[in-house]
């Protein structure tokens, strides 16, 4: 829809010289922008997996069985950095509490300089899942915690996505005297980088 404004200049307004006749027969037309702008600004885009860096990040890891979901959608503390100083990071929340650790050391990047190794930890209700050779736990658990009872098996990188297979010890069964073992597998794409 186009809206025409047409203005005149009368006799006798007072305005001499060029000022009068640049007002005089000055047409102005408003074209107001299709409505289909202002719809389309507030409408999220469709399809946003997080693979081109925008969007939430998102985990999942699925041990014995039992898949389990992590994003920061929602989320006011989350972290998923592709590349911190050598390392793959994935801090996210569970949407019914807990969350998710992964550590992925980028390949190159040497273990003792960074102070890390490729570890999983999943905290998500009564459950909590270590896949992680360098624990504290096996110093404080040696006895019946063995090497080879919790870490990262295998990881591959692509993109902005980390994904492996891991071996995970459940951390309440130490207090019990028997380590309770089980295999999963773990993928976490990053979207929009955040680290708060």
């Amino acid at each position: 829809m186009t809206i025409m404004l047409v203005l005149t200049a009368c006799g006798g307004s007072g305005d001499t010289g060029a000022d009068a006749d640049a007002d005089a027969g000055t047409t102005t037309t408003l074209t107001p922008p299709p409505e289909t702008q202002a719809t389309d600004a507030a409408e999220p885009p469709s399809g946003d997996d997080g693979d081109d860096g925008s969007g939430p990040s998102t985990a999942t890891v699925t041990i014995d069985g039992t898949t389990y979901e992590f994003t920061t959608e929602g989320a006011i503390v989350a972290q998923c950095l592709t590349d911190l100083f050598g390392i793959f990071s994935v801090q996210l929340p569970n949407p019914d509490g807990g969350g998710v650790s992964i550590v992925a050391l980028l390949p190159g990047t040497d273990p003792d300089v960074v102070g890390e190794n490729n570890s999983v930890e999943v905290d998500v209700g009564d459950e909590q899942w270590v896949a992680d050779e360098g624990s504290d736990w096996y110093d404080t658990n040696g006895d019946i915690l063995k090497p080879g009872m919790g870490q990262v098996d295998s990881i591959e990188f692509d993109g902005r996505t980390v994904r492996g297979t891991a071996t995970f010890f459940g951390e309440y069964s130490l207090f019990s005297g028997e380590v309770e073992t089980a295999t999963g597998t773990f993928e976490a794409t990053c979207g929009e980088e955040r680290t708060t």
